[in-house]
């Protein structure tokens, strides 16, 4: 099965074709599949647009009130997808403004099906592009992440701030594990960088697969403090220069354990 993780908070003018899209893909792929939307205190008809869409396709509303910002809302799609997941389903984390390509999504699936553990869209990998973005966000973007690259240097990962994701679930439910409840610790969107630089340090297979970013695709624009955000991404390269590896080399070694607990042979 495929479990989509959809955050939105205020989506009402996106919500409603991000959720038609995703039933025709995925018609197309004929995949059995639900899709998780964790609601983050909205305060508009995002919610009640979601629950219209229950009699159409698989789909849940998980609602939390007041708005608790991307990090807890992020942590609670993961532990409502990893309830129901069983190790060899596909987690999908996407946008909820439909900036996500699905046109990719089945080769980031069948890249994961043939044993890489996480997969990302990437519009900084080559054939990757961003379309229609004002210049300054686009510059501050490719700043941000290129000192990001320069300083966590992940092999073959070009894009580190990437929301669209697929991940072997079982791999997923380990590195939870693994780090014992705090995989995700910081706020705002900088707790997506964060996961993506924890996992690094396990025994994990990351690529990515190219993507075209139409930024006009979205209604209302982005979301995203890019000032915070850039600010959020200076402090964690701040931790990581001080950072005490014992919780990273910890983690890293019951990673192994639970990997060798499901498949033995492998670690022979």
């Amino acid at each position: 099965m495929i479990i989509f993780i959809v955050p939105a908070y205020n989506e009402e003018k996106n919500i409603s074709s991000l959720l038609e899209k995703t039933k025709k893909k995925m018609q197309e792929l004929n995949r059995d599949y639900k899709v998780i939307v964790v609601n983050d205190g909205s305060k508009d008809k995002t919610r009640e647009i979601v629950e219209a869409f229950k009699d159409q396709m698989p789909v849940e509303v998980i609602s939390h009130y007041p708005n608790k910002g991307v990090m807890e809302t992020f942590k609670k799609g993961f532990e409502a997808a990893l309830n129901i997941a069983q190790d060899d389903d596909i987690i999908v984390t996407k946008e909820a403004d439909n900036t996500s390509d699905l046109s990719i999504l089945n080769e980031m699936i069948n890249k994961v099906e043939k044993g890489n553990d996480i997969v990302l869209a990437s519009c900084y990998a080559k054939e990757g592009k961003v379309e229609n973005s004002a210049w300054i966000r686009l510059l501050n973007s490719w700043c941000a992440n290129l000192l990001l690259k320069i300083f966590f240097c992940i092999r073959g990962v070009n894009t580190f701030s990437s929301f669209y994701r697929v991940f072997n679930a079982g791999s997923l439910k380990r590195a939870f594990l693994a780090y014992e409840g705090k995989l995700i610790t910081e706020n705002g969107y900088v707790c997506v960088v964060e996961m993506l630089i924890k996992v690094s340090k396990l025994d994990l297979k990351i690529t990515e697969v190219p993507m075209v970013l139409y930024c006009d695709s979205r209604v209302d624009g982005s979301k995203m403090n890019v000032r915070k955000t850039i600010q959020g991404y200076l402090k964690l390269i701040w931790k990581e220069l001080c950072r005490n590896r014992k919780l990273e080399n910890q983690a890293a070694k019951r990673f192994k354990s639970l990997s060798a607990a499901v498949n033995p042979m492998k670690n022979d």
